[in-house]
């Protein structure tokens, strides 16, 4: 397993570039980051060379929620990438462990809690809810979700949620882990530990932002 590394600015071709444009004429200006309509804090500034903004990569993977690892040996970087990659792992048990659980997720989101059962094992555990199915209000609206991990008896989803009954944050970014009971249904879903983040604002795509 290669070891993460802290990566700086990349100046070589994987580096991320973009059109200085306003800021040539303001050497002196630091670039902002925004991934997702949130800022995005580090520790090493963007730079404009040559009329082209460079970013750390870091940065940008971080801030979409995507796994980066570096090869010191090859000097190359993989974000989102599996860097032992040999041969495609079966996608037919991908897939048929992938389905049941975003029909639970949507499943959730519309508060139909008799697809739910059909889905679940008699033996079901969760905590990502307490109200369900008998309550409908102050519940989260997921806005966005994606698969991040797979095994044979596991799966990881990131959720993304609009927030309603809360004040003090609009957006809740967590991980879901599912696990599969020896019948084939869904035996628990539950939020990974540390993974839960809060944020002003997320974009989908442009035209479909939700937050303050």
């Amino acid at each position: 397993m290669k070891r993460l590394a802290k990566i700086g600015l990349i100046s070589l071709g994987c580096a991320l570039i973009f059109s200085a444009g306003a800021y040539a004429a303001t050497a002196m200006t630091t670039p902002k980051i925004f991934v997702n309509n949130n800022q995005v804090k580090t520790s090493t500034q963007p730079k404009i060379i040559d009329g082209n903004v460079y970013v750390p990569i870091r940065a940008i993977s971080d801030g979409f929620g995507t796994p980066i690892s570096w090869d010191n040996k090859t000097k190359t970087v993989y974000v989102n990438s599996d860097p032992n990659f040999k041969q495609e792992r079966g996608w037919v048990s991908y897939v048929s462990s992938r389905n049941p659980i975003y029909r639970f997720i949507m499943a959730y989101d519309e508060r139909d809690y008799d697809a739910i059962k059909n889905l679940v094992s008699d033996n079901f555990t969760t905590d990502i809810y307490s109200e369900f199915p008998v309550g409908t209000l102050d519940m989260a609206s997921i806005v966005d979700f994606r698969a991040v991990e797979s095994t044979d008896d596991k799966f990881t989803v990131q959720i993304v949620q609009r927030v309603t009954a809360e004040d003090d944050y609009k957006i809740k970014v967590e991980k879901w882990g599912f696990t599969y009971s020896p019948d084939g249904k869904i035996g628990s879903v539950k939020v990974v530990p540390n993974s839960t983040q809060y944020l002003d604002r997320y974009t989908v795509f442009p035209g479909a932002s939700f937050g303050e």
